[in-house]
C-alpha cells in the first residue's frame, strides 16, 4: 500500500476573490484558479514576511500546491476611477489625455476552492501555527477580498497523493459538480498548460510553472477523471 503524506488544506472562501494573473496597466483581471504566487503572498502574511523577502522564495520553492474548485463562482468587472493632478505613468511622467482615467478590476464572487499543499514537517508547523494566529489580516489574491470563514481547514495524513485528496477530501457546502481541479505535481491523466504564477524575485517577476487539470465528478471512485 502506498505511503500516506500529511498534507496542509485551506479552503478559500468569500465574498469576493481576485487572483491576477495577467494584469497590466489600467486592468485588473483574475484567473479562474488561485495562483500559487497568490497562495504563497497569502502565507506570508500569515507569516509575517514582507514583499521582497527570501522566505518568500523558499517557501514558494518548498510547496507543492493542488487546487480545486468547489465553487468556480461568478465573474465580475468593477469599473473605479482614478484621479491625479496629475496622473502619472510607469516612468514617472504626466500621463496624457486627463487626469482621470477608469480601471477595471475583475473579481470572482461566491467562489469556493479547497487547496491541498505539500510540503516538510517544518515547514508545514510554521505554517498551521501562523495560519491560526495570523500576524497579519488573510486576504484571497486582493487586500478587499476577505475570507468569510477560517482560511486552515484540516491537517491530514488520509491521503497517499495529492490527487488522492483532490478526489475524496469533502467538498464545501453548496459545491457545484463535476468540480474542476488542478495540480502541479505530473500527471499521466490529466492535461497539462503552463500559468505566469511561479515566484521568482521581489520586483513582481514570474516564472512558468507547468500544471495539470481535470475533473471530479460527484460519487467518484477515488480517480480524477478528465
Amino acid at each position: 500500500m502506498p505511503e500516506k503524506k500529511a498534507l496542509l488544506i485551506l479552503r478559500l472562501e468569500g465574498v469576493l476573490q481576485a487572483w491576477g494573473e495577467m494584469s497590466k496597466w489600467d486592468f485588473r483581471d483574475s484567473a479562474d484558479f488561485p495562483t500559487k504566487s497568490g497562495i504563497v503572498g497569502l502565507l506570508g502574511c500569515a507569516l509575517g514576511l514582507e514583499r521582497g523577502s527570501p522566505a518568500l522564495y523558499d517557501l514558494n520553492k518548498a510547496i507543492t500546491v493542488a487546487v480545486r474548485a468547489d465553487r468556480l463562482g461568478l465573474r465580475a468587472v468593477d469599473f473605479q476611477t482614478v484621479t491625479g493632478n496629475p496622473l502619472r505613468n510607469a516612468e514617472g511622467k504626466p500621463k496624457s489625455g486627463g487626469n482621470t482615467i477608469i480601471s477595471r478590476r475583475a473579481y470572482l464572487q461566491d467562489a469556493c476552492f479547497t487547496v491541498f499543499i505539500e510540503t516538510d514537517d517544518t515547514w508545514r508547523a510554521r505554517l498551521v501555527s501562523a495560519l491560526k494566529e495570523p500576524k497579519w489580516p488573510l486576504y484571497l489574491g486582493r487586500k478587499n477580498c476577505v475570507p468569510s470563514r477560517p482560511v486552515l481547514d484540516a491537517v491530514t495524513a488520509d491521503y497517499v497523493s495529492l490527487q488522492d485528496a483532490l478526489a475524496r477530501y469533502p467538498a464545501a457546502e453548496r459545491t457545484v459538480f463535476p468540480m474542476l481541479c488542478e495540480v502541479e505535481r505530473e500527471s499521466p491523466v490529466l492535461s497539462g498548460y503552463l500559468r505566469p504564477d511561479h515566484l521568482v524575485s521581489g520586483n513582481r517577476e514570474f516564472a512558468l510553472r507547468r500544471v495539470w487539470r481535470g475533473v471530479v465528478k460527484e460519487d467518484t471512485d477515488g480517480s480524477v477523471q478528465n
